[in-house]
C-alpha cells in the first residue's frame, strides 16, 4: 500500500514537471492576470500572447480578449489593443471599458470617425462614465459642425460642462451660424461675464443693436418720406429716440471691439453710427479708415 502511494505521488509530481498542455495554457492566463495586477503589463502581455498561442482561437472567450486589449493597451501597444479588442468582438464580446478604451485610443492615433462611432456605440449600449462620454460627443459634434447633435447633446450636458467657457463659446458660435438670436442673446452676456474680451460675443451684441437701430432708421425714414405730414414727423421723432438708444447700446461693444482690432473692420459702423447722431467730425475721423 505504501508502494503505491509512493508510486502515485512520483506519477503526479513527473506530471507537474512536464506540464501538460491545459496546465500550461491555465498557468499563461494567471500569470498574465496577476502580472497586469501587479502592474507589469509589458510581462502581462508577453504572458497573454503565450496564452493565445496555446489556446485554439474556438475555445478561446471573448472576455480573455478583450482583458489582454486592455493590458495591452497600458503597456503601451495600441495596436495590438485594437487587435484583441477586434478579436473580442468577433466572439460578441463587448463593455463599457472595451468601448471607452477604443475611443481612447483612435483619439490618441487623431482617427475622429472611428472615435465617434466607439462613442456613438458606448452611449448607445452602456450608462457608465456619461459625463465623460457626452463630453467628448459634444466637442465631436462642433468640430464637425452637426446641429442637431450638438443641441441634443447640449441638453444631456451637467450644469459642469454646461459651464465650462470652451463649451459655452461652442455652443454659442453653432447658434450663431443658426441665426438663433434667444440662445446667443443669453450666452454671449455669459460668455462675456467670464472673458470680457471675447470677440464673437462682442460682435454679436454690438451688430445686434447696431442693426436694430440701422434697420429701423430705414424704415421710418422710408414711411416719413412717402408721408410727410406733421402727425408722421412726430412719430419719426419717437422712432428715432428709440433708433438713438439702440445705436447708444451698440457703441461699448464696438469700443471693446476697436480697442481689441482698430481698423477698417469695425470703421464703417462707428462712421455711420456717428453721422445718424449728427457728428460729422467724428463720423469723419473713422471714415478715414475706410479704403
Amino acid at each position: 500500500m505504501r508502494y503505491s502511494t509512493n508510486l502515485l505521488l512520483a506519477v503526479l509530481f513527473l506530471l507537474a514537471g512536464c506540464g501538460s498542455p491545459k496546465v500550461l495554457v491555465s498557468t499563461f492566463k494567471d500569470n498574465a492576470e496577476n502580472a497586469a495586477a501587479q502592474g507589469n503589463y509589458t510581462d502581462a502581455v508577453e504572458a497573454w500572447k503565450q496564452y493565445f498561442n496555446q489556446q485554439p482561437v474556438e475555445e478561446t472567450e471573448g472576455t480573455s480578449f478583450a482583458k489582454a486589449a486592455e493590458t495591452a493597451f497600458l503597456a503601451g501597444n495600441s495596436e495590438l489593443a485594437v487587435n484583441w479588442f477586434d478579436q473580442a468582438r468577433y466572439k460578441n464580446f463587448s463593455s463599457a471599458e472595451m468601448y471607452s478604451t477604443l475611443a481612447k485610443i483612435y483619439r490618441s492615433q487623431e482617427n475622429l470617425s472611428k472615435e465617434l462611432s466607439a462613442l456613438e456605440y458606448y452611449k448607445a449600449n452602456f450608462s457608465e462614465n456619461s459625463d465623460e462620454i457626452n463630453n467628448r460627443l459634444f466637442e465631436i459634434y462642433s468640430e464637425i459642425e452637426m446641429p442637431e447633435k450638438v443641441i441634443e447633446i447640449w441638453e444631456q450636458l451637467n450644469d459642469f460642462s454646461k459651464n465650462n467657457l470652451n463649451n459655452q463659446k461652442a455652443y454659442f458660435q453653432l447658434n450663431e451660424k443658426a441665426e438663433n438670436s434667444v440662445v446667443c442673446d443669453s450666452l454671449s452676456q455669459i460668455i462675456l461675464g467670464k472673458e470680457p474680451e471675447n470677440v464673437a460675443s462682442l460682435e454679436w451684441n454690438a451688430k445686434k443693436y447696431y442693426w436694430l437701430a440701422e434697420n429701423r432708421y430705414q424704415e421710418q425714414m422710408e414711411i416719413y418720406n412717402k408721408n410727410k405730414t406733421n402727425k408722421q414727423y412726430k412719430i419719426l421723432l419717437n422712432e428715432l429716440d428709440l433708433v438713438t438708444a439702440d445705436f447708444k447700446k451698440a457703441l461699448p461693444y464696438f469700443e471693446k471691439l476697436w480697442k481689441i482690432n482698430p481698423g477698417e473692420e469695425y470703421a464703417s459702423y462707428f462712421a455711420n453710427i456717428y453721422a445718424r447722431f449728427g457728428d460729422e467730425t467724428k463720423a469723419k475721423s473713422y471714415q478715414k479708415y475706410l479704403k
